[in-house]
């Protein structure tokens, strides 16, 4: 029920593509590790809904984003796994990150799917960039056998949601805005932004290197191809790209 309604919602505004599930589905649907880019606040929130039928997976999200009414409630009604925010960790932060982790082999290793942000945290410019980060380096050798599933996002680099837009998001900011967006939705409809969701599990992908080319890996994945800024108004007549 609550994925239904949430869907609806989106619905309003964004047409979600989701290309390569049939792909992912047909080898099973357990023991997953799906690693998307993040170029939105919005974007796990699309992606979940989309691949919660099929496959369930327990999200890794960031505890300072959802600290939020209704956003908290619905993580942990899936389960998510919460790890401190990584932009200046300290040494209790990073047990935290520890134990989360720790939670996610786990979870893996019982045949449960999961799903992981790579980056670890939101896309401050159109192409994604890892740095030093370790988690799928980490529990790829804690889990061998894992299957990996990447998740390529375009369309949201330039909506509110993104740095894209300018400026730092954040969803209280615009939440007048965007109530004001839905309440019109039922009189003359959203104009609707463009998502394309594109899985690939790769044959090739180097499970057994290090966090350098692990990293560079995704890096060359999710940056293949352009993520250009897509602006698309709330309101029909406000000046602006339109679907």
């Amino acid at each position: 029920m609550l994925r239904g309604v949430v869907k609806a919602l989106l619905w309003l505004r964004y047409r979600v593509e989701v290309r390569g599930v049939e792909a992912v589905r047909a080898r099973g649907d357990r023991k997953i590790l799906f690693l998307p880019n993040h170029p939105a606040l919005i974007d796990p929130v699309i992606v979940l809904s989309s691949l919660h039928k099929d496959f369930r997976p327990i999200p890794l999200a960031n505890g300072k984003r959802t600290d939020l009414p209704v956003i908290g409630w619905m993580a942990r009604r899936v389960g998510t796994v919460l790890i401190p925010d990584l932009t200046a960790p300290n040494r209790r932060e990073m047990r935290e990150v520890a134990r989360g982790l720790e939670l996610v082999r786990r979870s893996l290793e019982v045949g449960a799917n999961v799903l992981l942000y790579p980056g670890g945290r939101l896309a401050r410019e159109p192409e994604e960039r890892l740095g030093r980060n370790g988690a799928v380096e980490r529990l790829l050798k804690a889990v061998p056998d894992a299957r990996v599933v990447l998740v390529r996002q375009r369309g949201l680099w330039g909506s509110s949601f993104s740095w894209g837009f300018g400026r730092e998001p954040h969803v209280l900011g615009n939440l007048p805005m965007q109530l004001a967006a839905l309440a019109a939705a039922g009189i003359v409809g959203l104009p609707r932004r463009r998502v394309v969701l594109e899985l690939v599990e790769p044959e090739d992908f180097p499970r057994t290197a290090g966090r350098a080319e692990v990293n560079a890996y995704l890096e060359n994945f999710y940056n293949a191809t352009p993520n250009p800024v897509v602006r698309v108004p709330y309101f029909w007549w406000r000046s602006g790209e339109r679907p």
